[in-house]
């Protein structure tokens, strides 16, 4: 029996992850059919339903719906909880929905392809869905002293309450409000995430910009960033997380078919389907 998964999210038509997806089935001889559907928040109860009564594997969940989908399943993991966030749903056996969130994995494994795999103190700008996960990812990475730049520290509160939650000792700025002495240190970081949609950071560059640590930009369209491109350190585009967070996903949504053995494998032919090289 062929199942169904699909990416949502609005705009959806973009997303890398049909390619992505279907190489690794297709490697995997997963019997899955996988598409994107463009869904806005007021459909997800209605894509609930579909997915208890269909023949469904899962959905990665893509902005704006992180949040929206969070109440409606019947168990999610202890990340979700804390973040407030999902990412992919999947489907059990028994008809049940799962909520998990995949960033934290996408994050920490591009950070590993490029031998950082631990830090004592990051940078994170932005605190929107995708800084939480950030966040996660820096308690994973054995992280002390986050920093967060950001447009309004009013805003900010519900990443910095999860730093707190997590261990992390939290530091806000504003953007508006970063002198040239601050912004002297911030360049020293040795890990930077950079969790801002594609454009936002663009004015950012003259106070965050040059740094010679590691950037993490979650963008990848269009890429260069100016915020990677004015980057004088080490620069990680968001392709990788992209592609770790979906082998996580593959792994949940192929069953029986997903063979641990088989991950470098499913990783680089991922890798490969966006003509992207691998840095190991």
């Amino acid at each position: 029996m062929i199942k169904q998964a699909a990416v949502l999210g609005h705009p959806v038509g973009h997303s890398k992850s049909p390619v992505l997806h279907r190489t690794a089935y297709q490697l995997l001889g997963a019997p899955l059919n996988y598409e994107a559907i463009d869904l806005v928040p007021e459909q997800c109860a209605e894509h609930v339903a579909r997915l208890r009564s269909g023949d469904w594997a899962g959905s990665s969940v893509t902005m704006p719906l992180k949040d929206a989908f969070v109440p409606l399943m019947d168990e999610v993991s202890a990340r979700v909880r804390q973040l407030g966030a999902l990412n992919t749903i999947v489907v059990r056996e028994d008809g049940t929905l799962f909520g998990e969130n995949t960033d934290i994995d996408g994050l920490v494994q591009a950070l590993a392809d490029f031998s950082m795999t631990a830090a004592d103190q990051a940078l994170i700008l932005g605190s929107g869905n995708t800084s939480l996960a950030a966040l996660q990812a820096c308690a994973e990475l054995g992280v002390e002293h986050v920093t967060l730049v950001v447009r309004s520290v009013q805003r900010s509160r519900r990443a910095v309450d999860l730093a707190k939650e997590l261990g992390l000792h939290p530091v806000v700025h504003e953007i508006s409000g970063i002198t040239r002495e601050l912004s002297d240190q911030l360049r020293l970081m040795p890990l930077v995430f950079s969790t801002l949609p594609p454009h936002a950071g663009d004015e950012w560059v003259p106070a965050i910009g040059s740094g010679n640590g590691i950037l993490l930009d979650v963008a990848y369209d269009p890429w260069p960033s100016k915020l990677a491109a004015s980057w004088q350190g080490q620069v990680i585009s968001g392709l990788h997380m992209l592609v770790h967070q979906a082998v996580e996903q593959v792994r949940l949504f192929a069953g029986a078919a997903w063979d641990e053995e088989r991950r470098v494998d499913v990783t680089n032919a991922m890798y490969d389907s966006l003509g992207l090289a691998r840095h190991q």
